[in-house]
């Protein structure tokens, strides 16, 4: 899809706050709240839009604890490469998943409430599975910034 001014208009716009209603983003782009609609289910449509969500502060609901988890795998053979990627995507106290490039395989940001729960999650995620190689955990000491926000250009 290509994008164009109003369309990047609005995407900035719901990032900045998903609340604001159809009219309201009309208004600051200056287009019909229907145009803004039909905007809207393109770029959903498009896949673009991914969701819409709500940033909750984890250690106001009682999960303090964010880890980044670099693993290696053993064998990148596809059917083993997707069945270790789809165990961390499906457990919910994993927030991302990255395959990425360099001297790990994947790297995890993972949502604990303690660190005997993330014991238990690496025997579940890590250990369980024959083609986990390794894996090095990074306890974060402090969130200094957490969004979502893409630079729209």
């Amino acid at each position: 899809m290509k994008m164009d001014t109003w369309d990047k208009k609005i995407l900035t716009l719901l990032q900045q706050t998903s609340r604001l209603s159809q009219r309201e983003i009309a208004d600051r782009v200056s287009l019909s709240a229907s145009a803004v609609n039909r905007r809207i289910a393109a770029l959903e449509e498009a896949g673009i839009i991914k969701g819409n969500v709500s940033l909750v502060d984890a250690s106001k609901v009682g999960r303090p604890i964010t880890i980044m988890v670099q693993v290696t795998i053993e064998n990148e053979r596809l059917d083993l490469l997707e069945e270790d990627k789809q165990r961390f995507v499906n457990c919910p106290q994993v927030q991302q998943v990255y395959y990425v490039t360099g001297d790990f395989d994947f790297l995890l940001v993972v949502n604990v409430r303690d660190m005997a729960e993330y014991e238990l999650l690496t025997r579940e995620l890590f250990f369980a599975s024959g083609n986990i190689k390794s894996f090095r955990t990074i306890v974060s000491m402090q969130n200094a910034k957490q969004e979502m926000t893409v630079v729209i250009e």
